[in-house]
């Protein structure tokens, strides 16, 4: 049996849905193996499948499928990213298409409500510090956020933006006051503690992502692909898993990721997997829900910027209407 990820590398339940759905129907997905020429199967039957795990901005357009995984024995659990950036305007450029905090906050209820807090994991990251969103910008957005999801989860991860060329590339177009700068270590800790203790003031514990030096006092190290989590939900699966490879500081545990880079078209500014954001806006326009895996391996080139507009009509109809 093996975790299923789907997906750290782009954003499935927002824009791909439809065709994961398929695959799920067909029984089985394909995916590119990103560091060579392999095309990799992967069996989505359920008694080959522990659990898949999510990973998401944008449940909304998702939803109306749960009924039919719980329906077919796919255990799930859910990760969901709301940081605030979107809430303000001037902000916006830090995530393009991501939808409003207050729409997120609403669908998490919801798979709070369909599934459990437990299933459904809180991602407040990346924290990235600009001149606009400081220390005190992040405990008090932090707070709000905490504040709307308490009693919807019971988990809340964190990492600070790790400032990658790549990652410079995209900021650079940003105006002063939203480039992104690393503070020392000590005022990074510092935030860490406080997000810790606003988090258990509402019954959220914090665990981080790849940031280690964080780790002490109420700040546990965070497993995304999380053995605990697993266990606890489907004891019956209990299996021992083997850590992930991925990179020396993570600490999930072994999965299939089963998406693509350069696919993800929410124009996160920071955003490590997409490298190429109009490939990856050209990708999702051009995308074919009948593939068996999420895109065609020869569409590699550099694509030229799109003429779609960069609002949220990107978005599937569901979305849109709560927008």
């Amino acid at each position: 049996m093996q975790v299923i990820s789907a997906s750290y590398r782009t954003d499935i339940p927002a824009f791909y849905g439809e065709w994961f759905m398929r695959r799920v129907r067909a029984g089985s997905v394909k995916y590119h193996n990103p560091y060579g020429p392999q095309l990799v199967e992967v069996s989505l039957q359920p008694e080959n499948v522990h659990a898949i795990v999510f990973w998401s901005k944008n449940y909304a357009p998702f939803l109306k499928h749960l009924d039919e995984l719980n329906q077919r024995g796919l255990d799930h659990y859910f990760h969901y990213s709301i940081t605030g950036y979107p809430g303000d305007p001037t902000l916006r450029p830090l995530e393009e298409r991501v939808p409003q905090p207050e729409q997120a906050i609403r669908i998490f209820h919801a798979l709070a409500t369909t599934s459990s807090p437990r299933h459904v994991q809180w991602r407040y990251d990346p924290i990235i510090f600009t001149p606009l969103t400081d220390a005190d910008w992040h405990r008090h957005t932090f707070a709000r956020l905490a504040r709307a999801l308490e009693g919807m989860t019971e988990r809340c991860y964190i990492s600070f933006l790790d400032i990658y060329d790549k990652v410079t590339r995209n900021t650079r177009t940003l105006p002063p006051e939203l480039q992104p700068y690393d503070p020392p270590p000590d005022e990074k800790l510092a935030l860490a503690q406080d997000l810790a203790v606003i988090g258990e003031g509402h019954g959220i514990a914090l665990y981080t992502c790849a940031e280690d030096f964080a780790v002490g006092g109420l700040i546990r190290r965070g497993s995304c692909v999380d053995q605990d989590i697993l266990d606890s939900l489907w004891p019956h699966k209990r299996r021992l898993l083997k850590l992930s490879s991925n990179r020396g500081k993570c600490g999930c545990y072994d999965s299939r990721d089963i998406g693509a880079y350069d696919t993800c078209p929410h124009g996160c500014v920071y955003c490590y997997a997409v490298v190429n954001r109009p490939l990856a806006l050209q990708r999702y326009q051009a995308h074919e829900p009948d593939l068996e895996s999420l895109i065609r391996r020869a569409s590699t080139q550099p694509a030229p910027p799109p003429a779609a507009s960069s609002q949220l009509s990107l978005f599937p109809p569901e979305t849109e209407s709560e927008s």
